[in-house]
């Protein structure tokens, strides 16, 4: 992104203060632009800039500014980094008591037996030998990252290796394990991604009953958030006095867990206890400070793993380890190598199902050298399922079209007579809008509740009509509700204000004023949709382009399993982000 001088000057006052009283004029004035840059970069959600990006003076004092190599970070960035990366490193050259090799290939075998999937020219398009590596490697390591696109079985490969882990140790009960997400909305898609998993999986009787015992929660729940300062006991009440009492913790959607979180995380594990991340690197990072789990992709998928590591492997999967392995990872060089510590994904199961989701994921995924013209032909060429709009208008039409069907679904429902839990995620799940910006988000929640206001546009403003979705932004856990949460709203009839609000996973409606903090949900931000997936998703860009990048292209993109419907923001903008280029003012 590009970073001007008018980004960083409205936190040149806080830096001034952080500094402290009494700076004047002089060599401590060079301290102040540094500052200020590092305090907006954190602002949203970057650690570090380099020296190119923030000069740093060579008198600078370090209780306010950390060097690490050619980068610049707040200290308590750079604790925090020292911290963590060190528990990883311990962790990962910890003594193991293994698994007997032979018992964990027959459990892997009969739970997830090798399978590949070939076109009619030969070409293998699905081969699971990387989940088979992944839950052998990982059902009795330390700690592991899961890494993987959409589609690539991430939560099949986390199922078969609980379902192999209690095979292994009968004695081991649901209380034993902790499935927690950043979110609220990606804990609930994790517990609905696993008994979707489950169902493919050979299991017996009581690795079935285990994994249905299960109930992911938030990572805040999970590590007993509080407001106190750290000074006070906060912010969360489990550390190191008082660990997490589960033995294996699985966390998904790691890419958005933050640099902080995941240090508080680490330190509330047991000293024998096992952490497995999954997530996709290459997608959003957290909205604080990121960058964890793309850090230990790359160091873990540099170098060549331990010599009695791949034996290990070898004799649990009867396949030669190292290039299944190497497949799955990409190739990126680091000065300090945690080989094994990753294992990568590379088969979707979405290849067959909606192949164009996964071309032009690739196109704009970071790193990829994938280019404007490039992106729209593939758009082209598959015209069928990916739409691509010019204008704002002309999105909004189409996506007035989903909203009528949705009404039109929901104008049967009562509050007084609630519909199932499927009809209620059919609806939810049919359709996404997501937009770059929350004017965006704004706009297009207008003209959402004027469709579902029908004949009664004077109503809007003053409640939500009946059949509107609606975000929960506030975590209520007295009502099981977490911040992203997406329900429905129901009321006496179309035109109708609602009175309540329905959501999956929970059997009673709210009303909605016991409702924390809620909107309407037509559109969502890119950065909400995290952890979420549609059938068809319509994607909005924002009309700045310093306001997008490759992570947000692509993170928008993988939310769908099916259709597209693109506002590009004009083409100069999608060639700024793709190409290069600086982007020109959008086409209105």
């Amino acid at each position: 992104m590009r970073q001007t001088a008018a980004i960083f000057e409205p936190f040149v006052p806080l830096a001034r203060i952080t500094l402290g009283d009494g700076l004047h004029a002089g060599p401590r004035e060079a301290w102040v632009e540094p500052l200020a840059r590092l305090l907006e970069a954190a602002s949203r959600g970057v650690g570090q800039l380099s020296l190119s990006e923030c000069p740093l003076p060579a008198d600078a004092p370090p209780a306010f500014f950390a060097r690490e190599g050619d980068c610049v970070l707040l200290p308590r960035n750079a604790a925090f980094w020292r911290e963590l990366r060190a528990t990883v490193e311990a962790r990962w050259s910890q003594p193991v008591a293994h698994f007997a090799d032979a018992a964990v290939k027959a459990a892997l075998d009969s739970i997830l037996p090798h399978d590949v999937q070939r076109a009619p020219d030969g070409r293998v398009i699905f081969d699971n030998a990387q989940q088979r590596l992944a839950a052998s490697a990982f059902v009795d390591a330390r700690i592991g990252v899961l890494t993987g696109g959409p589609g690539t079985g991430k939560t099949t490969s986390a199922a078969t290796l609980l379902a192999m882990r209690k095979r292994l140790e009968p004695a081991l009960r649901a209380e034993d394990v902790l499935l927690c997400a950043p979110t609220g909305k990606a804990a609930c898609r994790l517990a609905d991604s696993l008994s979707s998993a489950s169902n493919r999986l050979q299991l017996g009787q009581d690795e079935q009953a285990f994994l249905s015992a299960l109930q992911p929660m938030t990572l805040h729940k999970a590590l007993e958030w509080t407001p106190l300062p750290p000074e006070g006991g906060g912010p969360f009440r489990r550390g190191p006095s008082r660990p997490l009492a589960q033995r294996l913790v699985l966390v998904d959607e790691a890419s958005m867990v933050d640099l902080a979180l995941m240090a508080y995380l680490l330190r509330a594990l047991q000293p024998d206890a096992a952490l497995l991340l999954l997530g996709d690197s290459d997608q959003l990072e957290s909205v604080d400070t990121g960058g964890v789990l793309a850090e230990l992709v790359t160091r873990g998928a540099a170098g060549t793993p331990p010599a009695a590591m791949e034996v290990r492997w070898r004799a649990r999967l009867d396949a030669e380890p190292g290039p299944i392995l190497r497949h799955g990872l990409p190739s990126r060089p680091h000065t300090q190598p945690l080989p094994g510590l990753v294992v990568g994904l590379r088969y979707s199961f979405r290849a067959k199902a909606a192949p164009w989701v996964l071309e032009l994921a690739a196109i704009a995924q970071p790193g990829h050298t994938g280019t404007a013209a490039t992106f729209l032909a593939c758009c082209e060429r598959h015209a069928a399922h990916v739409r691509v709009h010019r204008r704002s208008r002309d999105l909004h039409a189409a996506c007035q079209e989903r909203w009528k069907d949705a009404r039109r679904q929901t104008d049967g429902w009562r509050a007084a007579k609630l519909p199932t839990e499927t009809a209620i995620r059919s609806v939810l799940l049919a359709f996404q809008l997501l937009c770059g910006s929350n004017a965006q988000v704004a706009r297009a929640n207008r003209l959402g509740l004027a469709v579902f206001w029908g004949q009664h546009p004077q109503r809007a403003g003053v409640s939500v009509p009946h059949g509107c979705p609606i975000l929960v932004t506030q975590n209520s856990y007295a009502l099981g509700l977490s911040n992203g949460d997406v329900g429905i709203a129901l009321g006496a009839g179309p035109d109708r204000p609602a009175e309540v609000a329905v959501f999956p996973g929970l059997e009673a409606p709210i009303p909605l004023p016991e409702l924390p903090n809620y909107q309407p949900a037509f559109a969502l931000t890119i950065h909400k949709s995290q952890g979420s997936e549609w059938q068809t998703v319509a994607i909005e860009l924002p009309d700045e382009g310093e306001l997008l990048d490759r992570n947000l292209l692509y993170t928008a993109i993988t939310r769908s399993s099916g259709g597209l419907e693109l506002c590009l923001g004009g083409a100069k903008t999608l060639q700024g982000v793709l190409d290069g280029a600086t982007p020109a003012e959008p086409a209105v």
